[in-house]
């Protein structure tokens, strides 16, 4: 008989263990939206907005630094501690930038609510700029023997209004923009001619014009990108090494890669030392042509562990350009 009583109370004391701890207090987060959508914008530079949320728990609740998924995103909570049955706020600003399309960033928001310890909310944004560039980005290529190139771009205000282009104001000396005299004095669109000139060694260049416009002072209303190269008399095709490996196996093919390289001028040039800096790759390298061009046979006799990325380098007879730095990147796949 003892032993049931003692049995007894045994099982009475878990069952009053198990209430407490299904009674202990929580904190819980809830947002009145996740989901920020501003639909069709246009005429601004930026949008702001505020999440609200409220601690519907019976727990102190703690909120962490909003984690914006991007740079042009800046949030923050206001309180970061809120008691119960109290509410608090996320406001938010989106930079957004130059250029049109539909805009989709997220806020990662963490807190001690132990069943929704992380929230991401969203911000949606149709986006056309005032200022369009078409097109956004251009390329040039200042080819060997050439001392200048243009490229060109069009400038349109999506509203209607004037330009009214101030400066055209560019990262290098060496590179001048300038807005062609066909457009008018009230023009909504103009064309815009960049040039180009030999200015340094062969190199590849990463540069911009940034755009002003009057009654915009807080910056520039476009920037146009240029990704170019200025060529030398030593020319590369392909201009990289690349391999992609999959598994521990690959075939012969998937593992040599062939580079042709070219004297531009048609002089003969001596190219010698090929050295990798990522090891298991072998290079030899085979003149043709009288010394006008060469193959560069890039061999991987050993598969990395994992993705490596590196750079072959070889030395060259011309002045102007004494080494090449070819980049590789060996991308390993594991199922």
């Amino acid at each position: 008989m003892k032993n049931n009583y003692l049995r007894l109370a045994a099982v009475l004391g878990l069952g009053f263990l198990c209430v407490s701890a299904r009674a202990e207090a929580t904190p819980k987060i809830q947002f009145d939206q996740t989901v920020y959508d501003f639909g069709p914008t246009s005429q601004v530079t930026t949008v702001s907005g505020i999440f609200k949320f409220k601690n519907v728990g019976d727990a102190v609740l703690n909120v962490e630094p909003p984690k914006p998924s991007c740079g042009c995103t800046a949030a923050e909570v206001v309180p970061n501690t809120l008691p119960p049955g109290a509410s608090g706020k996320i406001p938010f600003t989106l930079n957004l930038g130059f250029y049109r399309g539909h805009l989709e960033k997220h806020i990662s928001v963490r807190s001690n609510d132990p069943l929704t310890p992380e929230v991401s909310l969203t911000i949606k944004v149709d986006y056309t700029p005032l200022y369009e560039l078409t097109p956004m980005t251009i390329s040039p290529i200042l080819a060997f023997g050439m001392n200048d190139t243009n490229a060109f771009t069009t400038l349109t205000r999506t509203d209607g209004k004037p330009l009214e282009i101030t400066q055209l104001e560019t990262s290098q000396p060496w590179i001048t923009a300038v807005v062609l005299p066909d457009a008018l004095t009230n023009a909504t669109t103009a064309h815009i001619r960049v040039t180009i000139k030999r200015d340094g060694p062969p190199r590849r260049f990463n540069e911009y014009v940034h755009i002003h416009s009057a009654g915009h002072s807080n910056g520039p209303v476009s920037s146009l990108y240029l990704y170019g190269e200025i060529g030398g008399e030593v020319s590369l095709t392909p201009e990289a090494l690349y391999w992609s490996i999959t598994g521990s196996t690959a075939t012969p093919a998937a593992i040599t890669q062939h580079v042709i390289i070219r004297s531009a001028s048609g002089q003969p040039m001596e190219l010698k030392n090929p050295q990798s800096s990522i090891k298991g790759i072998k290079l030899e390298l085979l003149p043709s042509e009288a010394g006008k061009t060469y193959e560069l046979i890039a061999r991987l006799d050993d598969v990395p562990a994992s993705t490596v990325s590196g750079n072959v380098t070889f030395d060259t007879s011309v002045a102007a350009q004494p080494r090449i730095v070819l980049p590789v990147i060996v991308n390993v796949f594991k199922p």
